[in-house]
């Protein structure tokens, strides 16, 4: 769905919606939100995450990835996972947007311009160059990324190596 709040820079902010750093009790509302974009993206069975895994990999002793999640009332409306690389051409840390789900109920509000806009700011108060997301084709939200500055790189090819071919690699080198 195409978010008429975003074809402004700046969405209006008539909403009731805050946005604050995941705390490990919202764990199920953080896996229900990944299930729920999967679902909307039509990979809805490739999702194998759990709460307790997001707990271990979100706020155990390694951290693996942060998250934001926009409140509505108490509800949870709205999700940006994000993590930190290094880039070797710019030799400089960035901020990834590896996820970002916004509830269809509150689609076109400006929820999305606030996670990114809040990731863009953690990412400035740590010194990072820039911030990357990627995003599937299918997504009607791509234009208020180019209203927010993103720059799209067709340059560039995104590849996965999933579990299946990850094992088939690896047995190649017996």
């Amino acid at each position: 769905m195409p978010a008429p709040a975003a074809r402004a820079l700046i969405p209006e902010r008539q909403t009731t919606i805050s946005v604050r750093a995941a705390r490990p009790e919202d764990c199920p509302s953080i896996a229900q939100m990944i299930r729920d974009l999967a679902a909307f993206q039509g990979v809805g069975d490739r999702v194998h995450v759990t709460a307790e895994g997001l707990m271990q990999d979100g706020f155990g002793p390694q951290r693996k990835f942060e998250a934001l999640i926009a409140e509505q009332r108490g509800r949870h409306v709205g999700l940006a996972m994000f993590q930190e690389h290094y880039s070797v051409w710019d030799g400089a840390s960035v901020l990834q947007i590896t996820d970002m789900f916004v509830d269809e109920g509150v689609r076109g509000t400006g929820v999305g311009f606030r996670l990114s806009l809040e990731v863009a700011r953690i990412a400035r108060d740590r010194g990072c160059d820039s911030l990357q997301l990627n995003m599937v084709h299918a997504n009607p939200s791509r234009d208020s990324l180019d209203r927010m500055g993103f720059v799209h790189q067709d340059d560039l090819l995104h590849y996965r190596l999933d579990t299946p071919g990850l094992k088939k690699l690896l047995e190649q080198d017996r």
